[in-house]
């Protein structure tokens, strides 16, 4: 791979990632750093944490906080033009939606080439919405190609259409670090911990944000009307916390409930591994993918997702890794729950196929190769 190739990536905030998108961006940065130099420009995390140790380059911005789910870190603009107009950078990667990412299509050197990776669509802000069209359409125009993950992002899709977009398609499928997602990599302490919370009783594990898109009000009712007996751990974090702890309390199952916050990786990986089946009860299209049911199909795990018509439902084949229910509907949730829950047999079997799904489709070498034959024709024609 030629050294004159220089990616910048736009991204929302500085690792450690806590969500999909930034895992993704830092998983593919520290796949191409050994074949060419490569740059983030982004935020500093919403969680205070600091940046770790990585391989790439990292250039920081102040985050002023959030308005309309946009970060306010204006301050990658002028870090981002510093490096592509110096020539310290040659190719501009943007990860959308982020209307920064926006902004600096728009102000970026003309003779770079951008690449975006369309991750998902806005669904919330529909008031600014007929504005913001505007500007989607203008960096759409703007750059030469535009990545998706799955087919599905695209045919889900209500604005990665129209202004000729749909000419400058490219599908990578996200990758994993497959190496990585095994039990060796567990917290054994945790693992042990988490089969000692379950006492024997079949364990379902959710991973995401506690935001309004991720559906979580809708597994806590679901989880107060199952017939099985089971056991709920979930991952993570947000503004709706609290209100998802008082709603286990009123719904009367906030003793099968274990919140485990954010936590290190290797406490992940363990809640990963110990888990019977995975759920991921997203509701809105924002959900485009779901790294994390992917990881835990790496794991052997089914899952049990939401029919939202996307890369979610791409990635989850409903049938044969997964079972799909309608969106927001806990009755359904609870009876896809409970037929797994009640049925060893059919969680070995998806499992086994999950786990076959994304060896053969998901590896993280296949998605950093492309990537990587991508820059090398923007670049070099």
């Amino acid at each position: 791979m030629p050294a004159d190739i220089r990616p910048l990536h736009l991204g929302k905030y500085l690792p450690p990632p806590d969500a999909g998108v930034e895992a993704h961006v830092d998983l593919l940065l520290r796949g191409l750093q050994p074949l060419m130099p490569c740059t983030l420009v982004a935020g500093d995390s919403p969680t205070g944490a600091p940046c770790p140790t990585v391989p790439y380059r990292v250039l920081r911005a102040r985050n002023g906080g959030q308005f309309a789910s946009a970060f306010l870190t204006p301050g990658v603009i002028p870090l981002a033009l510093r490096e592509l107009r110096s020539g310290r950078c040659n190719l501009l990667h943007l990860h959308l939606p982020n209307p920064w990412a926006d902004l600096l299509a728009l102000l970026a050197p003309r003779h770079i080439p951008v690449v975006a990776t369309w991750h998902s669509d806005i669904v919330r802000q529909r008031l600014i919405m007929p504005i913001y069209r505007h500007i989607q359409r203008a960096t759409l125009q703007r750059v030469q190609r535009v990545i998706v993950a799955t087919p599905g992002h695209v045919t889900g899709s209500h604005q990665l259409r129209g202004g000729g977009a749909e000419q400058k398609i490219l599908h990578i499928p996200y990758g994993l670090d497959l190496d990585a997602l095994t039990p060796a990599h567990a917290d054994a302490n945790v693992t042990a911990a988490l089969r000692a919370f379950a006492a024997g009783r079949p364990m379902v594990l959710t991973i995401g944000r506690h935001v309004y898109y991720k559906g979580y009000e809708h597994l806590i009712r679901a989880f107060g009307r199952m017939q099985q007996t089971a056991v709920l751990v979930m991952v993570g974090q947000g503004p709706l916390t609290a209100e998802l702890r008082a709603l286990a309390q009123q719904q009367g199952v906030s003793d099968r409930i274990r919140f485990m916050g954010a936590i290190p990786r290797p406490a992940l990986l363990a809640a990963l591994h110990a888990c019977d089946i995975f759920t991921l009860p997203s509701v809105e299209p924002s959900e485009a993918f779901g790294l994390a049911s992917a990881e835990a199909m790496a794991f052997g795990k089914p899952t049990v997702v939401c029919q939202l018509g996307n890369g979610v439902n791409v990635l989850n084949r409903d049938g044969v890794t997964s079972l799909a229910v309608p969106p927001r509907d806990p009755d359904a949730l609870a009876a896809a729950l409970d037929r797994l829950v009640a049925n060893p047999a059919l969680r070995r079997t998806m499992g086994a196929a999950a786990r076959q799904h994304i060896q053969q489709h998901y590896s993280a070498a296949a998605m950093v190769a492309a990537t990587a034959a991508l820059y090398r024709q923007l670049v070099h024609g």
